[in-house]
């Protein structure tokens, strides 16, 4: 069948580009004033196009989490527009910006024309596609509704990519205003102190303790600036490799939940994706005890992950989730509530979407508040190191002019 690219614009306004397959020009009208869009633009193909359409100059290297949500929401409309799996998976290939992801969709392309299912080809690449995705595919899959899984899935990773969105929009100030002070800070022990160092020396007075401090700590960074480099490239290297070492990360993730200042925030920050990771699955269709499989291996958390699993035995057996929740601190008696009125109603799902919400809400108010906290802290730290630099070079100034005079 001809292949169109088309331009249309939904009911909200919002410019949308695409790709399909369609008998005619007039059927794919026709399919695409059935979705509500306007259309403004509809073109066939020709040969050359088919294989590099969106391709020329426009692919990146680099495979963003942006590109994995346009991929599950692109797949989900292709199939409910009638299209096969695997010329839903060659369109969308040629159509993702992202070169690592397009030479993933080929390779997953010919094992599914070897027999293999999307889910199975999926878990390929488990750098790429986590175990929710393997997790919900594969549940669509076996209840022959992979497109209604594949929506809820894309629904999900947009809901998450603007979340993650607002709380970064959040951080980048207080960032700005950290990568600011630290370089002031290099600039005074770097350039402006030893000046001023060079000229106390040609005065035989005593340097207030404050000031020889700071020439002593100035005269360090001078000497082993290069040392100091390579040590702060050296330790950014060992954080990387090392926050992917199981046993780095559980001592990791057991201090992140026991610091005063952020063992609140960062417990909020589990709580709401488990939350909505059960709303997800179980939406879904996942079973129970696949649900808590997978949300253990998804959560992020070392400590909150055994907890899971150690959950998701005792369902196993025949356990309630609401009694399991309750017995351990890590969840709050508000989990293990509502767990329970969803057991006993038989909407566990609409029960987890209403304690992810909360969640949200409450995890940006305090991330809010955090940063409303951090913003004037940092000033006055800043100010407090900047005026105690210029204390420290003003003192022995007022005992040169005392000697003058």
């Amino acid at each position: 069948m001809p292949l169109y690219q088309y331009i249309v614009k939904d009911k909200e306004g919002k410019r949308i580009k695409g790709v399909e397959e369609a008998s005619s020009k007039k059927d794919l009208i026709e399919k695409l004033k059935r979705r509500d869009y306007f259309i403004i633009s509809l073109q066939e193909l020709g040969k050359k196009e088919r294989k590099g359409v969106f391709l020329k100059g426009k692919k990146r290297h680099s495979l963003k989490y942006i590109d994995l949500v346009f991929f599950a929401r692109n797949l989900a409309i292709t199939l409910s527009a009638g299209l096969p799996l695997v010329r839903s998976l060659e369109v969308l290939s040629s159509q993702t910006e992202s070169a690592k992801l397009s030479k993933i969709l080929q390779k997953m392309i010919e094992d599914i024309k070897r027999g293999l299912s999307l889910s199975e080809a999926l878990s390929k690449f488990p750098d790429v596609f986590s175990p929710l995705w393997r997790g919900m595919i594969e549940a669509g899959e076996a209840s022959g509704n992979l497109i209604f899984t594949l929506e809820k899935l894309a629904d999900y990773l947009e809901l998450r990519c603007d979340f993650e969105r607002k709380i970064k929009s959040f951080l980048i100030y207080p960032t700005i205003l950290l990568i600011v002070a630290t370089v002031v800070v290099f600039v005074f022990f770097y350039q402006i102190l030893p000046r001023f160092s060079r000229i106390f020396t040609q005065f035989d007075i005593k340097l207030p303790l404050l000031t020889q401090i700071l020439f002593k700590i100035s005269n360090f960074v001078k000497q082993h600036f290069w040392l100091i480099l390579i040590m702060i490239f050296v330790m950014i290297f060992l954080f990387l490799w090392g926050r992917k070492k199981r046993e780095v990360k559980v001592v990791w993730d057991r201090l992140s939940l026991k610091l005063p200042l952020f063992k609140k925030l960062m417990s909020l920050v589990y709580l709401e994706r488990f939350a909505s990771l059960m709303y997800i699955l179980l939406e879904s269709g996942v079973p129970i005890v696949y649900t808590l499989e997978v949300v253990s291996k998804s959560i992020g958390n070392v400590i909150f992950e055994e907890r899971i699993t150690s959950l998701k035995e005792e369902v196993k057996k025949g356990k309630s989730l609401s009694s399991e929740l309750a017995k351990t601190p890590l969840f709050p008696p508000l989990l293990s509530e509502i767990s329970q009125v969803g057991e006993e109603a038989g909407n566990l799902s609409q029960m987890f979407e209403k304690v992810s919400a909360y969640y949200q809400k409450e995890l940006s108010a305090r991330i809010e508040r955090l940063v409303y906290i951090l913003e004037p802290a940092m000033i006055v730290i800043m100010a407090a190191i900047v005026g105690a630099i210029v204390i420290s070079l003003f003192l022995p100034l007022f005992k040169l002019s005392t000697l003058g005079a």
